[in-house]
């Protein structure tokens, strides 16, 4: 529309507006307020003018303005009647007269707070059930954005998207693709088979859940002759000639033809933050040859995906090479610690204390948790390999990714922080993890042992997985097209109806990081293509991290300004600035890759070595520095002690509140130098308190003998 067109729309839309309102206002006579003086109404009609409406700057202020009109109109409708000849009638004219043209004044004003609206919107707008009660005391671009758009946004999606989400990719429809799906628990060679017939591609590709698995999935190819590309959201190591590429699940392409492809993990399709890329990767990979690999409980629904797509699918039912055993009595870890033990626990805090006792007993241990870089989890995994290390002490992160000589999971704990709250472990997990123990060509036998609740270990491996109900869908691109801002389109979106099978993505992440960059640009937000913002939103970070988020604040900010965006500078040197720092430079990549500037590469790369390097370097000389202690008076606390001050400081700081000194004790567990959360792709918990300061090693820690480990 040019300028003079949008000028007489604008014109007419206030004169209709005007129009409207003096017919809304002056006839709500019958709605009661509360009584109001002469004194009262004259000072109303005093403040009701120009000069107010030039002082709003943003929409929500004419709420109370709408309301005051409303009352004022009111009050002057109900004395009409009662109003006397003489100057009390001119008084009553005059204001009378004032709120008439300050109707049109109003409506002006509402009108600049909804750009481009049309004579047929305005009009639809106002037609809507509920609307004149609404605008009694609410603007004008607050009632459009309540009753109008979602009505019209959700016409506009149904027109938009297919309402079978296997037709929204056309290219894959057109072909009739050939499954192979690799059903099986942990440890039953599902990923590795997959593998064998992924070498035999003239063009290929293979997709997980990790940049860890993508990074094990290059080596291993390239070792074994076939040229290989990784390309994941933080890192890309290109083959020139390359036959393949391994990538995070993330990274498909699904315009991208290949003749063979691999999708692990499937079973992640009921993730409800990233389980969209996989049914993004079924229902849209074009390939002639697709091989999924799944645990058992995902087969009903990725079947269902498949028969919807109208392609073909085998079934290859895998078994595992080693027995399974669960220990049935409680496992003691003073007494039964034994070489090539795998000790689970479900946070890093818990992690890097556990080993700190263990270590300072004489027990050397490798640590894994997910917050680990990747090269520094494999470089725990070769001291475990090479025997420098006698147990493992980790995170669930152990049961994807990793592929260890274990003998024997115990479960140390069987509850876990799941971003919401604590809970029980649930039996796919159980599974997924204790069915690392048992490593195929070293043991002919894994074992199973928990410290406590080993009547939840048991039932969890022996009761079936419940089928997955339902595959996660993600927010449809094409959507941003439509006239509404991203969080409107991305919520209205949300609570739409899906077919039968799917389920809408969760959104908060998604929202958070919009509302932040509306923080940063507020006042150009109009600048930004809603594609570039989207971009840019759904970029791969801890949100939780303040570092993290801070830096992708400024690079928000700034990166239309620069040439190159600014390089990351580490925060400091415990464990958790070092594992801040690496998310940075991932960030830095990924940022600068989405927004199409220069890299640093051997910069990042040197960076990226040395961090993993200083992180490997303390958790292999300082790991039993990590012990709990007491955040008042700095006294040692077991490592599994649950609160943040020893018994001692919580009688005196209760006895003694009166006199200022501490408080209750939280529900944290310590104090210390390095926070952590947990192991989930977007941790819940933020930096905690959870270790004491730095042990003196000088010779003071008493090591036991290796007789400590039988």
């Amino acid at each position: 529309m040019d300028e003079r067109n949008f000028t007489e729309t604008h014109t007419d839309c206030a004169a209709y507006l005007g129009e409207y309102y003096r017919e809304l206002f002056f006839g709500n006579v019958n709605k009661r307020y509360r009584a109001m003086t002469a004194a009262d109404m004259k000072r109303r009609v005093s403040r009701l003018n120009q000069a107010c409406l030039d002082a709003v700057e943003k929409a929500n202020e004419l709420n109370d303005i709408h309301a005051m009109l409303a009352k004022s109109c009111s009050y002057l409708m109900r004395r009409e009647n009662n109003v006397k000849p003489g100057p009390q009638k001119e008084e009553w004219e005059d204001q009378y007269g004032k709120m008439l043209e300050f109707c049109d004044l109003l409506a002006r004003k509402d009108l600049e707070f909804t750009p481009g609206l049309s004579m047929d919107a305005l009009e639809n707008v106002l037609r809507m059930q509920g609307i004149r009660r609404y605008l009694l005391s609410n603007s004008l671009e607050r009632a459009y954005e309540l009753f109008y758009v979602p009505k019209t946004i959700q016409k506009g999606i149904k027109e938009a998207i297919q309402q079978k989400p296997e037709l929204e990719y056309p290219g894959a429809r057109e072909m009739k693709r050939r499954f192979i799906l690799h059903i099986g628990p942990t440890n039953s060679g599902k990923t590795h088979d997959a593998l064998e017939r992924l070498k035999q591609c003239a063009h290929g590709a293979y997709f997980g859940p990790l940049r860890l698995l993508a990074l094990e999935v290059y080596d291993r190819l390239n070792t074994e002759g076939l040229a290989c590309s990784m390309i994941t959201g933080e890192e890309t190591l290109e083959i020139p000639g390359a036959l393949c590429q391994a990538c995070t699940v993330e990274m498909l392409n699904d315009h991208e033809y290949f003749d063979i492809a691999v999708v692990d993990e499937c079973q992640m399709i009921a993730d409800p933050y990233r389980g969209h890329n996989w049914t993004r990767a079924i229902l849209g990979l074009r390939a002639e040859e697709i091989h999924l690999c799944m645990a058992p409980e995902a087969e009903d629904i990725v079947v269902q995906m498949i028969r919807r797509c109208g392609d073909q699918f085998k079934i290859i039912r895998h078994k595992r090479n080693t027995r399974l055993t669960l220990q049935e009595e409680p496992y003691v870890l003073g007494r039964d610690l034994k070489k090539g033990d795998a000790l689970i626990v479900f946070s890093k805090k818990s992690v890097l204390a556990l080993a700190a006792h263990l270590e300072n007993q004489g027990v050397h241990c490798s640590v894994i948790y997910g917050n680990l870089p990747p090269a520094t989890r494999r470089e725990q995994v070769r001291r475990f390999l090479a025997k420098e290390t006698e147990v493992v002490v980790s995170t669930d992160a152990i049961g994807m990714g990793l592929n260890l000589p274990i003998r024997r999971i115990v479960f140390v704990e069987t509850r876990k922080f799941d971003g919401v709250n604590k809970r029980t472990l649930n039996p796919e997990e159980i599974k997924q993890i204790a069915g690392r123990a048992g490593r195929y060509g070293l043991y002919d036998e894994g074992f199973v042992a928990a410290v406590d609740d080993v009547d939840v270990i048991a039932d969890g491996l022996s009761r079936l997985p419940l089928p997955i109900m339902k595959a996660y869908v993600g927010f449809p691109e094409q959507l941003l097209s439509l006239p509404a801002q991203i969080d409107t389109l991305v919520k209205i979106w949300a609570g739409m109806d899906t077919p039968s099978i799917y389920v809408k993505m969760e959104v908060d992440e998604l929202l958070a990081l919009y509302q932040n960059f509306v923080d940063v640009h507020y006042d150009d937000m109009e600048e930004f293509p809603k594609p570039e913002i989207y971009k840019l939103i759904t970029c791969a970070i801890d949100i939780d991290n303040k570092l993290v988020m801070d830096l992708w604040r400024d690079y928000c900010r700034d990166y239309r300004e620069v040439e190159e965006l600014e390089f990351p500078y580490s925060p400091g040197g415990d464990l958790y600035d070092l594992e801040s720092y690496y998310k940075m430079l991932d960030l830095y990549f990924q940022f600068s890759r989405k927004v199409g500037l220069p890299i640093q590469a051997e910069n990042l790369a040197k960076e990226r070595h040395e961090t993993e390097e200083e992180i490997s370097r303390i958790l292999k000389t300082e790991c039993g520095s990590y012990t709990r202690k007491c955040s008042f008076c700095s006294k040692e606390l077991s490592w599994d002690y649950p609160f943040s001050i020893c018994e001692r400081c919580f009688e005196r700081g209760r006895s003694g509140r009166g006199r200022g000194h501490g408080g209750g004790r939280p529900g944290g567990s310590g104090n210390g130098r390095s926070g952590g959360g947990s192991d989930s792709r977007h941790s819940r918990s933020r930096r905690g308190n959870g270790y004491g300061q730095k042990r003196d090693n000088g010779g003071k820690t008493a090591k036991a003998k290796s007789a400590a480990i039988q």
